[in-house]
C-alpha cells in the first residue's frame, strides 16, 4: 500500500510540529460551501497539545482548492495540504492523507462536516490518555438533512448507547452505523498499516472500526460534539438494496473481516452474508437470470444454518425479495432480525 506517488501534490512549504500529539486527516471534494466552517471549527479548538492537519483536496470543480490554498498559506504550522491536479477518488485521497499522519492519535473528518464543541479534541485526547485499554473513542453527533427530504435533524446515538463497543457490536444488527466518522479518535499504532483488502472495500468505517476493536474496546463520550451533513447526493443514498456492485462489495468486505478476525465471529457474519445473498436474488442484474437466483437462494439458506426450512421460507415469503431500491440495507436487516426472532 504505497501512495508516495501523490506526495508531489504537496502545496507550499508547511512547517508542522515535529511530534504532534494528534493528526487530523481531512479530505475534501466539492465542499466550497462548507470547508470554511469545517476548518474554522478545527482551528478554534482549545487544546494543550500540538496537532497537525493533513488535508487532501481532490481536484474539485468549484472553489474548494482556492479556499484550501488560502488556509494553508495562513496556517503553515498547522496545515499540510495536498491539492490534486487531477481527481484520484475519495478512497485514494483518504489513504494517502491518512498514511501521512504522524500523531499518537488520529481523527478523520470530511470537508462538509464540522465540530460544534471547541473542547472536543481535548476531551477525546484526555479520554484516551486516561484509558490505555481503549483503541479509540467516539461521541454523539447530530445528523442534518440538507436536501429536499424534509426530514428533521436527529442524533445518531440514543440515551441507551453503551459506554464501550466491542467487535460483535460492529457486526451485529447496527453494523457500525452508530459511530459518526468525524466523532472517532483512534490510536494510530493500531492502524498505521492496513491490510490490502481494506483498499478494495467501498466502506472504510466498518473494517477500520473492527481492526481497532480487535485491539481494544472503543469508548463512548456521551456528548454531541459534531454535525454530520446528509444529502441526496451522498453515498449513503446511493448504496441501496438493488445495487449488485454494492452488495458484492459488502460480501467481499465481510468475508475478509471474517478471515481477519480468524472466524471468531463466524455465526454473526454468516447472517450478514446470508442477508446480502437474499438481496442478490432480486438485484436488477439478476432479474433475468433464474439460475443465479437459485444459486443465491441456496447460499443464503446455507448461511442461515440455524434456521429450519420453514423459518427460512418466511424470509423469502415476507416480501424480502421484492423490495424496492428505496429500502436501505439497515431497514432490510431489521426486517430479517424480526423474522429470526419469531
Amino acid at each position: 500500500m504505497n501512495y508516495s506517488y501523490l506526495d508531489k501534490d504537496l502545496f507550499g512549504h508547511p512547517n508542522l510540529p515535529e511530534q504532534p500529539k494528534l493528526s487530523i486527516c481531512l479530505i475534501t471534494y466539492k465542499h466550497a460551501d462548507y470547508i470554511r466552517t469545517c476548518l474554522d471549527n478545527i482551528l478554534s479548538q482549545q487544546v494543550n497539545f500540538s496537532y497537525e492537519i493533513i488535508l487532501g483536496e481532490d481536484h474539485s470543480p468549484d472553489d474548494t482548492a482556492a479556499i484550501v490554498t488560502e488556509y494553508a498559506n495562513l496556517h503553515p504550522t498547522k496545515i499540510k495540504a495536498f491539492i490534486r491536479p487531477e481527481n484520484v477518488g475519495g478512497k485514494t485521497n483518504f489513504l494517502h492523507c491518512f498514511l501521512q499522519c504522524r500523531g499518537e492519535y488520529v481523527i478523520f473528518i470530511e470537508g462538509d462536516d464540522y465540530w460544534t464543541d471547541n473542547t472536543k479534541l481535548q476531551q477525546q485526547v484526555d479520554f484516551l490518555d486516561a484509558q490505555p485499554q481503549a483503541s479509540a473513542c467516539f461521541h454523539n453527533a447530530e445528523i442534518v438533512y440538507e436536501d429536499s427530504s424534509g426530514r428533521l435533524n436527529e442524533f445518531i446515538n440514543g440515551p441507551d448507547q453503551a459506554l464501550w463497543t466491542h467487535t460483535p457490536d460492529l457486526i451485529g444488527e447496527k453494523e457500525a452505523w452508530f459511530m459518526a466518522t468525524a466523532s472517532v479518535m483512534m490510536r494510530r499504532k493500531f492502524v498505521s498499516s492496513l491490510p490490502d483488502w481494506f483498499v478494495t472495500c467501498k466502506s472504510g468505517d466498518i473494517p477500520m472500526y473492527v481492526i481497532l476493536a480487535e485491539q481494544g474496546p472503543i469508548g463512548y463520550i456521551d456528548k454531541c460534539m459534531s454535525v454530520y451533513r446528509k444529502n441526496l447526493g451522498g453515498q449513503s443514498f446511493t448504496d441501496n438494496t438493488q445495487s449488485k456492485a454494492f452488495i458484492d462489495n459488502r460480501i467481499f468486505m465481510y468475508s475478509k473481516i471474517n478471515e481477519y478476525t480468524q472466524f471468531k465471529y463466524n455465526e454473526l457474519i454468516r447472517k450478514i452474508l446470508g442477508a446480502y445473498h437474499l438481496l442478490l436474488i432480486n438485484c436488477s442484474e439478476n432479474k433475468s437470470a433464474p439460475w443465479k437466483k437459485v444459486y443465491h437462494l441456496f447460499v443464503a439458506f446455507y448461511m442461515f444454518n440455524e434456521l429450519s426450512f420453514r423459518k427460512f421460507k418466511w424470509l423469502v415469503r415476507d416480501n424480502l425479495l421484492t423490495t424496492d431500491a428505496t429500502l436501505s440495507y439497515l431497514e432490510f436487516r431489521s426486517k430479517i432480525n424480526q423474522l429470526l426472532r419469531k
